[in-house]
């Protein structure tokens, strides 16, 4: 019943230009980017790098390690963009074992 109202005229419907609700039909850049934004799970970025997931929870405890976000209690890694994991990897390349760790 309450379903069938707020479908008829007058109740929901396209909101009017006043009603200070703002909708558009063509995307802009930034909900783009982010709708396109690939993320990876901790259990997929651990076999990515071939250590245990534990791993990348004692360095996110510790500060270290790639940017992540927190989706209720899920734990993601951005892939692209700045500080993502594709990033962090190009960070973290080295020519000599004798080079320092950025910590």
């Amino acid at each position: 019943m309450a379903y069938s109202m707020a479908l008829a005229g007058g109740f929901g419907g396209t909101p009017s230009l006043n009603s200070g609700v703002g909708f558009s039909s063509t995307p802009n850049p930034e909900s783009t980017a982010l709708s396109q934004r690939r993320f990876l799970s901790e259990v997929e970025l651990a076999n990515r790098w071939g250590m245990s997931p534990k791993t990348l929870t004692r360095w996110r405890g510790m500060g270290r390690g790639p940017v992540f976000n927190k989706f209720s209690k899920k734990v993601a890694y951005p892939l692209d963009g700045e500080n993502g994991v594709l990033d962090y990897e190009k960070r973290h390349v080295y020519a000599s074992t004798s080079e320092r760790v950025p910590v």
